[in-house]
């Protein structure tokens, strides 16, 4: 329901029939990296979830998880439209459109006034987790586009607004060198854990003739992929791409706090990069001083194991250092 535009939800049994007929009768518009638009009906852009990525959920659960996530997916919408009723009934449709005009339906248009000025002058700009609508909002914005070229893997995936963007500035590297190397990195991970877009690997030459192996890459929830894909990145930069120079931008979803099974500590993480002899710019930093996360989560979202309490907010938020260059 958060950025739903149409008929007003006042009730259970109008954000039904909504519902109903926005998932199963609406179709939307889908833009791909390559120009190509399609129209496909709402329920059909849920994919599957793949035990390879998420090995909790069973054999079972994954063979109807595209229903199980239809499902509950009207579960909880049922519980926010039953809850904001209850609570604010003549305000929270209000608040919504007022929240969704700040923070939705002019984003990208926001994103890019950000980077075409306050990162004019940057020569490599990495990007995580986003949409297709954002590719092409910035590819025709004209400063963005005059300073940058806006590079995007041949995996660009339209479904997902996850996908990973590098910006190459035009004054600092000969942009018509830009390859996408991104399935030879892949052909050195071991696993099938990463979704189209996930990761963007491509090689470049900048002005002087130098070669840069330049990946853009956001891990899992809990940064459990981030060691597996470093450790492919590694092999793969020793066998094919050790003339040029490396730089990453990652979200890595390492912890601050713990380190298990669960979670990939940031200890382990340096441990790893130290391994490798990869440099990061919070090298001589302290792991306690650092973190590039403070996010409370309210109980008006789907991963309900996230969620705090107001008085909480900052005692119980994740604050970890997750965003690093390498």
């Amino acid at each position: 329901i958060n950025a739903f535009a149409g008929s007003a939800l006042s009730s259970t049994e109008l954000w039904w029939e909504a519902w109903k007929k926005f998932m199963f009768h609406t179709k939307v518009e889908i833009s791909f990296g390559n120009c190509e638009t399609k129209h496909q009906m709402v329920w059909s852009l849920i994919g599957p979830i793949p035990r390879s990525k998420y090995p909790a959920i069973t054999p079972e659960e994954q063979a109807i998880s595209v229903q199980l996530q239809i499902l509950f997916l009207a579960i909880l919408d049922a519980i926010f439209v039953f809850i904001a009723n209850r609570v604010a009934p003549e305000r929270w449709e209000k608040i919504r459109e007022n929240l969704c005009e700040a923070l939705i339906y002019n984003k990208d248009s926001r994103v890019c006034d950000i980077l075409a000025t306050s990162y004019r002058d940057e020569q490599v700009v990495f990007l995580q987790e986003a949409s297709a609508a954002f590719f092409h909002k910035a590819r025709s914005h004209h400063c963005l586009r005059k300073n940058f070229k806006v590079a995007i893997p041949t995996t660009f995936n339209g479904k997902r607004d996850q996908n990973s963007i590098i910006l190459v500035s035009r004054a600092a590297f000969d942009v018509s060198t830009v390859a996408d190397v991104t399935d030879t990195v892949l052909g050195h991970i071991d696993g099938n854990f990463l979704e189209a877009g996930d990761l963007f690997a491509l090689r470049i030459d900048d002005v002087g003739g130098q070669g840069y192996l330049l990946v853009s890459f956001h891990g899992d929830s809990n940064g459990l992929s981030t060691r597996p894909v470093l450790e492919g990145l590694h092999a793969a930069f020793v066998k094919r791409f050790s003339g040029n120079i490396f730089i990453a931008g990652i979200v890595s979803n390492t912890s601050s706090q713990a380190s298990d099974k669960f979670h990939h500590g940031v200890r382990d993480f340096r441990a790893l990069l130290e391994k490798q002899g990869v440099v990061s710019v919070w090298d001589k930093a302290d792991d306690r001083m650092i973190t590039t996360t403070c996010s409370a989560r309210t109980s008006l979202q789907m991963q309900l194991n996230k969620a705090v309490s107001f008085k909480n907010r900052f005692s119980m938020a994740n604050m970890s250092l997750k965003d690093w260059i390498l």
